[in-house]
């Protein structure tokens, strides 16, 4: 892939911060004409296919891809399919919400996804036989979540938006798009880093078939929100318990390796790395919660702990663990300006997860100690750092290896 197509990903970060942003200027300085729900939709549209899909698209496509021509002409245009479907999503859903437009965007999207997914399976590197597994598994997953989407209609039709079917549908494409392809995409492709010991690898394997069970069994939780029955919750609890011993051996071997390879790697790439290893520990925690039921009933009802939890994944984690990678494969250079936007993007995260806490805290405490104008003041200003960050991110993409690879065509095209 080239230069531009690692910065492609973070260019829809940056989209996907700044519909962030205006969310949270509704609440500071309303806007005339906006439509809170639209904009909201196009913001998670953005950041989970525009942003995650298409880095993990990326680094799949280079660790596993067959490095020929005819390959890399094959997904760079496949590349560009699924972009122009996420700049579609981007400029229909903070207008319209779910119209025809949006819609025939996200489902452009998902054909696209289909297309990467049955390539990919078909024709991949050769690569140990556990890694290969992994990556199997997450393509798997991916198209195994859109089952939801496809559902959505039918769901529409015989019972309308607000039954339970139609809520099912939808938590089940987020459950196992985040915990199904995201996640076990991000195992694949840390794998051969985390577990470059035969032993760990051996050790590891038995993590496998428990991460698949406890993915399944976990989508429990979501569905007790909508369906009353006490099996959901034990469910849950089994697949909560298998999903902790995973993410634990994966946190393990970060850490071993983290120590192992202190001296080698800079602060900066330490500290993105710690970060995400600590949300990973976080998160373990949280599911854990859940399985005392009265704590779970409670996390149910609090919108802003949520949301907190869905940004933890997906800024703690992911972002963290993708802008590490990027440093480590010297995609983003390790300028002044680099360590200024991993600054913000610490800062941002910290910032807005500790007052969506507190205003938690506060709803579930039935108190008060900051009014709810300054809560929201206080989560605008801190979501500024997220957009900054980015910014700096994207002027420090590297293009050498662009320009060194146009300048080595020019001079065979010279020479014959």
């Amino acid at each position: 892939m080239k230069p531009i197509h690692y910065c492609i990903p973070f260019f829809n970060l940056l989209l996907a911060a700044l519909l962030g942003l205006l969310l949270r200027s509704a609440f500071v300085f309303p806007l005339e004409g906006m439509t809170f729900l639209y904009v909201l939709h196009g913001h998670s549209h953005v950041a989970l296919l525009g942003w995650l899909y298409l880095f993990v698209y990326v680094v799949l496509v280079d660790q596993f891809a067959q490095d020929t021509p005819k390959e890399r002409k094959f997904y760079r245009q496949l590349f560009w399919v699924t972009q122009g479907a996420v700049l579609g999503m981007a400029v229909t859903f903070p207008f319209q919400g779910y119209a025809a437009p949006s819609i025939v965007f996200s489902t452009l999207h998902i054909l696209c996804s289909y297309v990467f997914v049955y390539r990919l399976w078909n024709r991949h590197k050769k690569v140990e036989q556990q890694r290969l597994l992994w990556l199997k598994t997450a393509l798997f997953f991916m198209v195994f979540s859109t089952l939801g989407v496809w559902f959505l209609g039918p769901a529409i039709g015989m019972m309308g938006k607000v039954s339970t079917f139609f809520q099912l549908c939808i938590q089940f494409f987020l459950h196992f798009q985040f915990d199904g392809w995201f996640f076990t995409a991000f195992i694949a492709i840390l794998y051969s880093y985390a577990f470059s010991n035969p032993l760990q690898q051996q050790l590891f394997k038995k993590g496998y078939v428990l991460w698949i069970v406890s993915v399944v069994l976990t989508y429990a939780l979501p569905a007790s929100w909508y369906v009353s029955n006490p099996i959901l919750f034990y469910l849950n609890g089994g697949g909560v318990l298998l999903q902790a011993l995973v993410l634990y051996m994966l946190c393990k071997a970060l850490i071993l390796k983290y120590t192992e390879e202190k001296v080698n790697s800079s602060f900066w790439e330490k500290g993105l790395l710690l970060l995400a290893i600590s949300c990973m520990g976080i998160r373990l925690v949280l599911q854990l919660v859940t399985l005392i039921q009265p704590l779970a009933h409670v996390l149910q009802g609090m919108r802003s702990w949520i949301v907190g939890f869905i940004h933890l994944n997906m800024l703690g984690i992911f972002t963290a663990l993708g802008v590490w990678l990027f440093i480590q494969k010297k995609r983003i250079i390790l300028t002044l300006w680099t360590k200024v936007g991993c600054t913000c993007l610490v800062l941002g995260f910290l910032l807005t997860e500790g007052v969506l806490g507190i205003q938690g805290a506060q709803q579930w405490l039935g108190t008060s100690w900051i009014s709810s104008h300054t809560i929201f003041q206080l989560l605008f200003w801190a979501s500024i750092f997220l957009p900054l960050s980015v910014v700096c991110f994207l002027f420090n993409i590297e293009w050498k290896k662009e320009r060194i690879n146009r300048n080595t065509s020019e001079i065979h095209r010279t020479r014959k």
